[in-house]
């Protein structure tokens, strides 16, 4: 079984390792590894660069993944995201256009900049039609120390991806019927933050970060019950747990259910708020393509793993909620302790994208033998 690279996650709060192997239609996870950044040091970046390098290492040195190829990715915090509206024209045109057209678009110097693009599609403005493209820039500088650190971290980084194109990679591998190609796909990676991804097809044609997420909840959530945030952080954690098991468990005590409603209080308004900075890009998606308001949505990411979250989110949409059924056909048998497969294994969605980026990387010939 020949591996795909490792894929590399490095969140805000958690850096997850995650390598496939096998072929497109055989896939076998080869291991899997996570762990929490250090509290201490998420505040300094000295200390937070320190402690992903060494908790790579032992990630490496624990468990058993094949080679040190990796891909990672830049964060959509990482990114700066623009919408331009540009005349069609040919790939090469459309390179050159985009570097003249993020000069003045961006707050940091774009000659020493990192831009790549993605065509979202054709819009009609006035009486002209012209092409949507989503421009994705990151100083030199960042995308430099990223690479060193992973270096230093005892991986060879083969390709640098952005967040939202690994997020919507793996549910991708899904569109196999002609009418996928027009099917619209609507994806919210509740990490720290939120990234709303909407494909249309096998084309990412919006992508959107919001300022909600882990981070927020946790803060609202010590804040109501006088609790540190990794306390808080660990009390979700729990919670989250107990609410996808709750069939099989025995009812829960009342001080639980207090406290369980006493979060849920807390977290509520900024769930309200994130619910309507969702509405507004599928307003946008709306009303910029001319197509039907999507109807559902796949919500992945750490934060999805308590299932009330994605349940509330919905109900204030008013779409249907669907489960990220990521792992679907894919092996993890031996990896139960890692990957459990009665739980929510949306947290991985990331790093699962940027392994299975090894396939095109192969067809294409960038991949090192």
């Amino acid at each position: 079984m020949r591996p795909l690279p490792i894929g590399l996650d490095i969140g805000t709060i958690t850096v997850r390792l995650l390598q496939l192997g096998g072929t497109e239609r055989d896939l076998r996870v080869v291991d899997a590894a996570r762990f929490a950044i250090p509290q201490e040091a998420k505040g300094e970046p000295s200390r937070r660069r320190e402690a992903v390098i060494e908790g790579v290492r032992r990630a490496l040195k624990e468990h058993r993944f094949r080679g040190h190829e990796a891909v990672s990715c830049l964060s959509v915090g990482a990114l700066a995201v623009r919408n331009v509206r540009l005349p069609k024209m040919p790939e090469e045109e459309l390179a050159t256009a985009v570097n003249w057209e993020a000069q003045n678009r961006f707050p940091f110097d774009t000659a020493t900049a990192v831009i790549q693009h993605l065509r979202a599609g054709e819009v009609r403005q006035g009486d002209q039609v012209l092409e949507e493209v989503i421009l994705l820039a990151c100083p030199r500088a960042e995308v430099d120390a990223h690479l060193q650190l992973a270096c230093e971290a005892g991986l060879d980084v083969v390709s640098l991806d952005a967040e939202p194109c690994a997020v919507f990679r793996g549910f991708e591998r899904f569109l196999r019927r002609c009418g996928d190609d027009s099917a619209v796909g609507v994806f919210a990676d509740i990490g720290a933050e939120t990234t709303v991804v909407i494909a249309r097809g096998r084309d990412v044609v919006f992508v959107k970060r919001i300022p909600i997420g882990g981070l927020v909840f946790n803060r609202a959530v010590a804040e109501c019950l006088e609790l540190s945030a990794t306390e808080a952080e660990a009390l979700r954690r729990r919670l989250g747990r107990r609410s996808r098991h709750d069939q099989a468990a025995a009812r829960p005590d009342e001080d639980s259910e207090r406290v369980s409603r006493a979060v849920a209080d807390a977290i509520r308004p900024h769930l309200e708020d994130l619910a309507n900075e969702i509405a507004l890009c599928l307003r946008y998606y709306s009303v910029t393509f001319r197509g039907q308001r999507p109807e559902s949505a796949t919500f992945t990411g750490g934060e999805s793993h308590n299932p009330a979250i994605p349940t509330m989110l919905g109900e204030r949409l008013g779409i249907k909620v669907q489960a990220s059924d990521l792992f679907r056909s894919v092996r993890t048998e031996h990896l139960a302790a890692m990957l459990d497969r009665r739980g929510l294994l949306c947290e991985w969605t990331t790093a699962f994208g940027l392994s299975l980026k090894g396939f095109c990387l192969a067809e294409h010939g960038e991949m090192q033998n």
